[in-house]
């Protein structure tokens, strides 16, 4: 079929729409099915279940962690279906993954029970808050999950990215020499360049900047760096360093904890004036925490649009940093028709699908920025 005056693969381009309109069509399903599962559970579900479990478990801590085991649970079988049809069978379809159904299905596993200790805890935590400080609970609760996620961008490249993703040095040391020489000529020393294991499950490239201080480092996939020319591979790299020179991490990190405070206040202002509606009196019942989630959900809804229009400035403001240190147009602009094509990245969505999906500018768009782009 050619390609288009913007250099993408039409062929690509066209199974890139069919898939992101199959998964457009999926995700409001799947928001439709959680959200009737949260109406559930406030409208009588989760007062059910908790008299339920009262019958069985002594009140406490313990029967909290059922009560939230079994939403899990329940949410969790919910959410399967969508899971398998768009991270596994239409990945497989369209040529993005080359991963077994035992492979996928391990990895959800690993996902699920982070996920289940995570929403434990966070229950426990809340419930406990609720009973004792039932006036600033929200107050308190923000400030554990600015610290836990604080700790969690500091953590992650250590722990958790492991547990999916076999890492190693960059293998070429005049490969692993460039990369650490880019990152020291945008004024940003790392830790070392590595290699993540991706082509075990996907042909998706990318590469990033993981951690902070002393625990930053490079990052680049195998399908990166077999696939693209070094060129291409130094653009795509630089834009990441582009987010580390601008502080991007930190800055974003700081945007989110301040919309997450608004959140936590709009979520406890509307708690204590509709939880008694709800049916529930005693706030340290377990039933408390879906009308929480129901609220929070929905708050996080509304934000979104608006946090990706502050990311796809960042991103723009990363691309034109990329094109400044290695200024090299051609590799940029290579590089992004690339990872569109490879990745199946719709290069040109619909203005609706940019402001409720994505948080990169569109890809024509950073074409056309590399073309623009006048060196002084």
């Amino acid at each position: 079929m050619g390609v288009d005056a913007w250099g993408f693969d039409k062929g690509r381009q066209a199974l890139a729409k069919r898939l992101r309109t199959r998964r457009n069509i999926l995700s409001l399903v799947r928001a439709s099915a959680f959200f009737s599962f949260l109406v559930i559970l406030v409208s009588g579900g989760s007062a059910a279940l908790d008299a339920w479990l009262s019958s069985g478990l002594r009140p406490g801590w313990i029967q909290t962690a059922a009560f939230l085991v079994v939403v899990f649970a329940v949410g969790s079988a919910i959410g399967f279906p969508f899971a398998y049809l768009s991270a596994y069978r239409w990945e497989v379809e369209s040529g993005l993954s080359r991963r077994t159904f035992g492979s996928w299905l391990r990895d959800q596993a690993k996902a699920s029970a982070l996920g289940l200790a995570a929403t434990v805890l966070a229950g426990e935590v809340i419930l406990w808050l609720l009973d004792h400080v039932p006036s600033w609970w929200w107050l308190a609760a923000w400030s554990l999950g600015v610290v836990a996620g604080f700790a969690l961008a500091m953590l992650a490249p250590l722990f958790l990215v492991p547990l999916f993703f076999r890492s190693r040095p960059v293998a070429d040391p005049a490969v692993r020499s460039r990369l650490e020489a880019l990152a020291r000529s945008a004024g940003l020393p790392v830790l070392g360049a590595f290699e993540l294991g991706a082509s075990a499950k996907t042909r998706r490239s990318n590469a990033g900047v993981m951690g902070f201080g002393r625990t930053r480092r490079i990052v680049v996939t195998d399908t990166l760096l077999q696939e693209y020319s070094a060129d291409e591979i130094d653009a795509v790299l630089a834009h990441e360093l582009g987010h580390q020179k601008f502080r991007d991490p930190w800055t974003g990190f700081a945007w989110s904890a301040g919309f997450s405070l608004f959140l936590s206040w709009a979520v406890g202002t509307l708690f204590a004036a509709t939880h008694e509606a709800f049916g529930v009196m005693d706030l340290a019942r377990p039933a408390s925490l879906p009308i929480v989630a129901l609220y929070a959900a929905l708050g996080s809804a509304l934000g979104g649009p608006f946090d990706l229009w502050r990311s796809r400035k960042r991103e723009r403001r990363a691309d034109h940093f990329a094109l400044e240190l290695t200024r090299n147009p051609k590799a940029f602009e290579s590089a992004i028709v690339k990872l569109h094509d490879k990745n199946l990245g719709v290069a040109a969505p619909r203005a609706w699908e940019v402001w409720l999906h994505y948080g990169h500018p569109t890809g024509r768009e950073r074409v056309e920025s590399a073309r623009s782009v006048r060196f002084g």
